[in-house]
C-alpha cells in the first residue's frame, strides 16, 4: 500500500543563507530589516533575491516574539463598514499598514458603549498595538477606560469623555465655505442652505462656512433660506418644495449628496431646470452617486480615504509620538449641476408639486 505523499518542507532562513552564500544571522538581519546592523547593499540584495527565488515565508510567531509587537490594529466603528463611502476610512488605514505586515481587526459596536468596552477588552487581550475609533459621521464616540496605556486614535470622531487623544477630522468649515463660494463666485446672490441635523457638528461647521461665503459676496446670510433635515433624499425633496413655494433662490447648497438628489427630483417635479433655472451643490462626493446622476452633481468631497491613510501613518510612527489634532482638506468637485444664475426674467415659473417625499 502506497504511503501518503511527503508534506513539502518549509523553506527556512538556513536555505536562504545557503542560496545567497551568507550566514543565517545575516539573512535574519536583512529579512527583519535590522538597520542597526551593518550589511553591505550587495549582500542585502543577494539575500532578498534568494528569499524571493525560494518563496520564503517568514515565521510570523517567531517575529512577534522577537519584536514584542503584535502587528495588529484594532478598528472600532459604529456602522462605518456598512456605509458606501465612509468605509474608505478603513480602506485607507489598511492601504498604509498592510505593506508593513500589520493586520486590521474591525469590530462594529453599533454605538453600544458596553459592546465597545467588550470589544476593546478582547482586542487588548489579543495584544493589539493600536486602537482606532472610526465613525461615518463626525460625532463623539465612547472611549473605553482600558485604553489609558494603549495608543488610541480617533478618525472622524472624538472621545466622549474629553480625554486628550489624537483626532483626525475633515475640514467641514472650509468644505461649506467652498460649496457656497462656488455659487456666489458665479454671481448667485439668493442661495438657499438645506442642511442636515440642526446643531450637529458637521452641519454647524458647514453652515458657518456658508455664512462666511455669503458675507464675502456682500450678502447678509440672515436673509437667506436656511432649512434643516435628516440627510435623506426625501428631506432634500420636501425642503426644496417648501423653499420654492416661498421664494425663488437661484442656487441651493445641500447637506449631502442624497439631499441634493432629492432637490434635483423636486426641481424636476416643479418644472425647473438644473442648472438653467436653479443650480445645486451637494456634499460628500458619494461614489457611484454624485458622478452618475444627470446633471452630474457639483459637490464637496469628504476625505475619508485620506483620513484613514493618515491614521495608518500614525499607527506606524513612534507609539509615544505627541497627541495631535489634524484637519484634512475637503475638495470641491465641479460638475454640471452648477452654473451661472439665469438672466433676469428668463427663468421659468415653478409649477405646483406635492410636498410628499418621493418613494
Amino acid at each position: 500500500m502506497a504511503g501518503r505523499p511527503a508534506k513539502p518542507r518549509r523553506v527556512t532562513m538556513t536555505d536562504v543563507a545557503r542560496r545567497a552564500g551568507v550566514s543565517q544571522p545575516t539573512v535574519s538581519f536583512v529579512l527583519n530589516d535590522r538597520r542597526d546592523v551593518a550589511v553591505a547593499e550587495d549582500t542585502r540584495r543577494r539575500v532578498l533575491l534568494a528569499a524571493a527565488e525560494l518563496d520564503f515565508v517568514p515565521n510570523r510567531a517567531a517575529q512577534l516574539l522577537r519584536s514584542s509587537r503584535s502587528y495588529t490594529v484594532g478598528i472600532i466603528t459604529n456602522g462605518i463598514v456598512s456605509q458606501p463611502y465612509a468605509g474608505r476610512v478603513v480602506l485607507g488605514i489598511q492601504q498604509v499598514v498592510q505593506p508593513a505586515d500589520y493586520v486590521c481587526i474591525v469590530v462594529d459596536t453599533t454605538d453600544d458603549p458596553e459592546r465597545g468596552d467588550k470589544a476593546v477588552a478582547n482586542l487588548l487581550g489579543s495584544g493589539v498595538d493600536s486602537i482606532v475609533y472610526a465613525s461615518p459621521a463626525p460625532i463623539p464616540m465612547h472611549r473605553s477606560r482600558r485604553l489609558d496605556t494603549t495608543r488610541t486614535l480617533f478618525v472622524n470622531c472624538w472621545p466622549d469623555d474629553d480625554h486628550v487623544s489624537t483626532v483626525i477630522l475633515a475640514d467641514e468649515y472650509h468644505g461649506g465655505l467652498a460649496a457656497a463660494s462656488a455659487a456666489f463666485d458665479l454671481g448667485h446672490r439668493d442661495v438657499a442652505f438645506l442642511g442636515g441635523h440642526d446643531g450637529e457638528y458637521a452641519c454647524v461647521e458647514r453652515l458657518r462656512g456658508f455664512a462666511d461665503a455669503a458675507r464675502v459676496a456682500g450678502v447678509d446670510p440672515a436673509g437667506l433660506v436656511q432649512r434643516f433635515g435628516d440627510y435623506s433624499i426625501g428631506a432634500g425633496y420636501d425642503l426644496t418644495v417648501a423653499t420654492m413655494a416661498e421664494r425663488s433662490p437661484t442656487a441651493v447648497v445641500c447637506g449631502n449628496d442624497r439631499m441634493a438628489i432629492g432637490c434635483l427630483l423636486a426641481l424636476h417635479s416643479l418644472g425647473l431646470d438644473c442648472p438653467g433655472d436653479v443650480s445645486v451643490v451637494g456634499f460628500d462626493n458619494q461614489p457611484d452617486v454624485a458622478d452618475q446622476v444627470r446633471p452630474g452633481l457639483t459637490t464637496v468631497e469628504l476625505p475619508h480615504l485620506l483620513m484613514g491613510r493618515r491614521a495608518g501613518e500614525l499607527v506606524l510612527q513612534d507609539p509615544v509620538a505627541p497627541v495631535e489634532r489634524m484637519v484634512v482638506d475637503c475638495t470641491l468637485i465641479r460638475r454640471e449641476s452648477l452654473g451661472p444664475p439665469p438672466v433676469r426674467g428668463a427663468r421659468r415659473p415653478a409649477r405646483r408639486a406635492s410636498r410628499r417625499s418621493p418613494a
